[in-house]
């Protein structure tokens, strides 16, 4: 996993162990949670968008740990 200081989304996605289980279930618990589909969560995590609704942006980053301002940072 990279340093915390450094990590985005999708720096933590792709750090996440396989088989792709524990990639599929964080995107679940991430589309679930937030009320929004596997793309848009897909989205997210790859940066295209991120989600307009700041409490999904707080989600994210108590989830994975990383501040709101680096979760998109490239």
């Amino acid at each position: 996993m990279e340093n915390l200081n450094n990590l985005t989304l999708e720096g933590y996605y792709n750090g996440l162990k396989r088989p792709p289980s524990p990639k599929l279930e964080f995107i679940r618990n991430i589309a679930e949670t937030c009320g929004v589909n596997h793309l848009t969560v897909r989205n997210w995590i790859q940066g295209r968008n991120q989600p307009s609704n700041p409490e999904h942006k707080v989600y994210l980053s108590e989830l994975t740990g990383i501040p709101i301002e680096q979760l998109w940072n490239r």
